[in-house]
């Protein structure tokens, strides 16, 4: 097959020159140009980049001019990508503004492109302005929004690459942007006038610069086609994940990463009413853009549907004039509000999906004999631009009002329907302020009841009605707002699935075919952080918007006499961590006790005077204002009942000395358990790859995490490592796994974990021996639901924990009981006919998950084993699921 040259790199060090010089950069006009129509012919290798007939200003830097290669033949860096958008918004400083909106993990910015007409990029703060009006309806009539929907831009928000895998969207939103400032034609221009385009080209630079880096390592003089060659194969955990292996495309609304906190905040200040998130997929596929793929959430109005419609029918003209292959509606739903098309769909405006078919390089062999370039993505995905932009800038007034009737639609959804109002009790103080911020960080207002009242409504976690009394001071979240359709879809118990689509996936189970479930099936907000929430159809709520930003009190106590009292909240988990690395000895009480007639819950912690040094009150008061923990000084030591602080059951908690395994064997999903160390704890660990573990000196550490992972005596886990673990957890070590990692530990020839991995019986087809009519196999993939479970109470790794908990669990691992000799059970899925809380599970696998363990306990020697059959920091969307494992690495050691 043929093979292309690729194009030689300019030095980076020249590139750096491009950065800091003050010579204007103009295009290059060769006989090679880009711009050179004789080679714009279907078959040339330049064919439509750029758009032929168009009448390109040589004041406009192209790609070649800058990247010293054309359009659509190079895979673009993080740096290029920023030389390029500087070097257009410095020729055009007219019509152009670059604004840095975040900078990730790795230190690389994060940049968007607005362009518009110079009249447009004169007034953007009076746009903006007015787009915010269109954006709260309350304060805002229709003939104010008529007025505005007449005289205002719409906004056209064009994001690439948040996977930095999928590589073509960064390089075709290069020329996408290059064309809309080089084309002097009227019919380009005056798009500009009633638009204003905003593109980000590059979402995820660290990832990007993950795979950039490994492709110019691995190729050679001559392109390889042949997907199985090296410059196509990515080095563990791939370009797809960001800095701490997250995918920031299920991120929308936890803004977990600093990437997607930057990206929300930005996308709030403009409230684009279209959102284009554009992608790849496998090499085989064809290009796929809206309408969407069933189940989509119920909160999506039918006039987004219809937009869809329209769009993809319009898109589809303009793939059809130049012969490209698509694909819509059979493949991506939307339904997760957590992807970059559904979070801004639920937001009021438009969020589009586009996949192009990825070459993972410049060019690989497709299984129909043909072969797909680097450039065909470009070119596609450039025509897909221009397509949009062209339909925004037609139908720019009607999308505002739309815009407008939405976020409407939204306010009308809680003054009429039966869900009018969230309160959040004051059960979890800490969760609730944490929860509250993270609903003001998706643009929804939160308010504070300004006087006690009764509430009558539907408790979102029993899913039974109630009437309470909520305190003066509660968070009160009203439904009646611009963004009341995306609370619901948030904060509701139970979002529902179509009942044809789930009829659908449940007869291809039957058939042995694989199902239609894209994401997880249920995320509720309430649940997640075991925040007790009640929904009300109240019409008479008197209260004041909230500020998160209001001063905070000094902390206000004496100066203990004998220790300090820290009840053990989530807050107080981060201060402890704070407090270790400040050098304070603390303790933890591991039952309740009662002293100057206040009772404290297992879990609080203490930190004496004796042993802790001059400086211990002014820490502990440093540690209050960090954390705004509550802390109560003791002057005695002596206790009314429970537990004495002298006394066997209160524990020196032992600086944790932690080994997390990384890298293979384990799962990409390890850099969740590593984010929630470095930004939620901000406790040290020593991270290794599994390959490497044979090397350690295990004597350096008293915890090891084992997240999720394939472990095998193929890539080192075998008998003897066991053996050696075992040695190390009977001498005082904490082991714990997830997922992956427990169920090497169940297995018999590991034997850390007595409890077995449980099997389902598949009768096979055909004339069988009575022997061989049964095989065994894993149970149905559960797609991401919550289960109720019931918590031991009786054990550290639960402190902070009430009786009955819901969980968020998915996958297959299903452990069996555990015996009375074997371990405990901390843990435990509820009875099958109360098991599930949220979402979708197979009837087979909710059978098998019933009264079977989700967190598991073990000892062995003066050690223990803890271990979880899900990952409990899986996208960091869980701090109801968090504790329990923060639990178990801040205080295995000191037990």
């Amino acid at each position: 097959m043929k093979q292309s040259a690729f194009r030689v790199l300019v030095p980076v060090f020249a590139l750096l020159i491009l950065l800091v010089t003050d010579k204007p950069v103009t295009a290059i006009q060769s006989e090679d140009s880009p711009h050179d129509l004789k080679r714009s012919k279907p078959g040339d290798e330049l064919w439509l980049l750029p758009l032929p007939g168009i009448d390109a200003d040589p004041a406009i830097p192209d790609s070649k001019s800058v990247l010293r290669y054309d359009w659509g033949q190079d895979i673009s860096s993080h740096l290029q990508i920023s030389v390029f958008l500087e070097s257009l918004a410095k020729a055009a400083p007219d019509r152009t503004r670059l604004v840095n909106y975040g900078q990730t993990y790795e230190g690389r910015a994060l940049n968007y492109l607005v362009i518009s007409s110079p009249g447009n990029i004169a007034r953007l703060d009076e746009i903006q302005a007015n787009i915010q009006k269109l954006a709260d309806p309350r304060s805002c009539d229709q003939a104010a929004a008529d007025e505005i929907a007449k005289t205002t831009p719409a906004i056209l928000w064009l994001a690439y690459c948040v996977h930095g895998n999928e590589i073509s969207p960064s390089d075709s939103a290069l020329l996408t942007a290059w064309h809309l400032l080089a084309d002097r034609r009227a019919e380009t221009q005056d798009k500009l006038k009633d638009l204003v385009v905003i593109i980000d080209p590059l979402q995820n630079p660290d990832g990007r610069d993950r795979f950039v880096n490994v492709f110019r390592e691995t190729r050679g003089l001559f392109s390889q086609s042949n997907p199985a060659s090296n410059e196509h194969t990515e080095r563990w955990p791939g370009g797809r994940f960001n800095h701490y292996w997250f995918d920031m495309n299920r991120d929308w609304f936890r803004h977990s990463q600093r990437e997607v906190r930057g990206k929300v905040a930005a996308f709030l200040e403009w409230y684009p009413q279209i959102y284009v998130d554009s992608h790849e997929m496998g090499a085989n596929s064809n290009y796929y853009f809206s309408p969407p793929a069933d189940p989509k959430n119920p909160y999506l109005l039918p006039t987004q549907h219809e937009w869809f419609n329209r769009m993809g029918m319009y898109q589809a003209g303009w793939f059809d004039k130049y012969g490209f292959g698509y694909v819509t509606r059979e493949i991506f739903d939307a339904f997760y509000p957590g992807y970059g098309s559904e979070w801004p769909t639920l937001q009021g405006g438009l969020g589009i999906l586009w996949e192009q078919a990825s070459a993972r390089g410049l060019v690989v062999d497709r299984e129909d004999e043909t072969q797909l370039t680097y450039h065909d993505g470009v070119r596609h995905n450039y025509i897909s631009g221009l397509a949009t932009i062209e339909f925004a800038a037609t139908n720019h007034e009607k999308l505002l009002l739309d815009f407008y009737h939405s976020r409407q639609r939204s306010v009308e959804l809680g003054s009429e329907g039966p869900v009018r109002h969230y309160f959040l009790l004051n059960d979890r103080p800490d969760r609730a302020v944490e929860l509250a911020q993270l609903l003001m960080r998706n643009g929804i207002e939160v308010r504070k009841l300004d006087e006690t009242m009764l509430v009558s409504g539907k408790e979102i976690a029993s899913n039974r009605d109630i009437e309470t009394t909520v305190p003066a001071g509660s968070f009160h979240v009203p439904v009646a707002q611009g963004a009341g359709r995306l609370l619901r879809a948030l904060m509701d118990q139970n979002v529902e699935m179509d009942e044809k689509f789930l009829r659908r996936q449940l007869e291809r189970n039957e058939l042995g075919l694989a199902d239609e479930i894209y994401d997880v099936t249920a995320w509720s907000l309430p649940l997640s952080f075991d925040v007790s929430c009640i929904q009300s159809g109240a019409t008479d709520v008197k209260s004041t918007v909230w500020d998160p930003n209001a001063p905070v009190a000094e902390p206000d106590f004496s100066v203990a006499k004998v220790a300090y009292l820290i009840p053990g909240t989530d807050g107080a988990m981060q201060a402890l961590s704070w407090l270790i690395q400040q050098g304070v000895r603390t303790h933890v009480a591991d039952e309740a006790f009662r002293i100057n007639d206040r009772d404290y819950a297992r879990g609080t912690l203490i930190a004496k005077v004796s042993g802790n040094g001059d400086n211990l009150d002014t820490t502990i008061r440093e540690a209050c204002r960090k954390f705004k923990i509550e802390v109560v000084p003791a002057d005695s030591a002596y206790v009314q009942q429970g537990v004495h602080m002298g006394g066997p059951d209160v524990h020196w908690v032992r600086p944790p000395k932690i080994l997390l395994v990384v890298h293979e064997p384990t799962s990409e999903s390890c850099g969740h358990t590593w984010h929630l160390f470095d930004e939620k704890l901000a406790y040290p660990t020593t991270r290794v790859k599994g390959q490497d573990f044979s090397a350690v000196n295990l004597a350096d550490y008293n915890t090891i995490i084992l997240p999720d992972g394939n472990y095998s005596a193929d890539n080192g886990f075998g008998k003897s490592r066991a053996e050696e673990l075992r040695s190390w957890i009977a001498g005082g070590g904490t082991l714990v796994t997830m997922r992956g990692g427990t169920a090497w530990a169940a297995d018999p020839e590991t034997g850390l974990l007595k409890n077995l991995v449980v099997e389902r019986k598949v009768e096979l087809p055909g004339d069988r021996k009575e022997e061989d009519k049964i095989e065994k196999v894993r149970p149905d993939n559960v797609p991401g639901a919550f289960f109720r479970t019931s918590v031991f109470q009786k054990h550290w790794v639960t402190f902070g924990y009430r009786p009955e908990l819901d969980i968020f669990y998915s996958g297959s691992l299903i452990l069996s009981p555990t015996g009375e000799t074997e371990g405990r059970s901390l843990v435990s899925f509820a009875a099958k006919d109360k098991l599930l809380a949220s979402g979708f599970c197979w009837p087979t696998s909710q059978g098998l998950l019933a009264d079977s363990p989700y967190a598991v306990y073990r000892g062995v020697g003066d050690g223990h084993v803890i271990a979880f059959t899900d990952d409990p920091n899986f996208r960091a969307m869980y701090p109801a699921l968090q504790r329990l494992f923060i639990n178990a690495v801040m205080f295995g050691a000191a037990h």
